[in-house]
């Protein structure tokens, strides 16, 4: 899991490697680092990093699902939980909503790092074809 003090390759909004001018990989560090790696582990499944099996919020195994309260509940406790594994997130700022539309869920997580002062908001798009980052900060 990324820290705040780490840095890596800035990836683009399709969550693919960039180049800068000269040809290098350009690179993000700080809290940006720390949110691309946010939003990565949210598009990843557990079990798929193989050094942190437990890396990924897992939101492929709701690709088929019926929007039930059960489906909700572990929805939002899924989505919290592994924010609040984050310790440069202040647990208290972590709100999680979700809205069905259609075949689509529309999952809105909105949370604080510590040292911040404006709450960061992630939104993804779960449908039947895959998960994908609908919008961010």
């Amino acid at each position: 899991m990324t820290g705040l003090h780490d840095t890596d390759i800035r990836l683009d909004g399709r969550w693919r490697l960039t180049q800068a001018a000269d040809g290098d990989a350009p690179l993000c560090s700080g809290f940006d680092c720390l949110y691309q790696n946010i939003i990565l582990e949210a598009l990843t499944q557990p079990g798929d990093l193989f050094y942190d099996l437990e890396w990924g919020w897992g939101l492929y195994e709701f690709i088929q699902s019926e929007p039930d309260e059960l489906t909700r509940l572990e929805i939002v406790q899924r989505v919290t939980s592994k924010l609040r594994r984050r310790e440069v997130i202040a647990p208290e700022s972590i709100l999680v909503t979700l809205n069905f539309s259609g075949d689509r869920l529309i999952i809105r997580a909105a949370f604080r790092f510590v040292d911040e002062d404006h709450p960061r908001q992630l939104n993804l798009a779960v449908d039947p074809v895959g998960v994908e980052v609908i919008n961010g900060d």
